[in-house]
């Protein structure tokens, strides 16, 4: 015999909808990590490239 509560679809369904906001909230979040990094990682081999450019490394 199962013993399983049955949850209401409403809930279901907003539990369902809030799980897809997070994850949107989530991949936008990574979306902005991603570009930050980008300029972080720009402005790192700019400055690499002056210090090159004048015999600092």
């Amino acid at each position: 015999m199962n013993n399983n509560p049955t949850i209401p679809y409403d809930i279901l369904l907003d539990k369902y909808l809030e799980a897809q906001r997070d994850i949107e909230y989530l991949e936008y979040k990574i979306s902005s990590l991603n570009e930050e990094l980008d300029a972080w990682q720009k402005a790192y081999e700019d400055y690499a490239d002056i210090l090159m450019e004048h015999g600092l490394i």
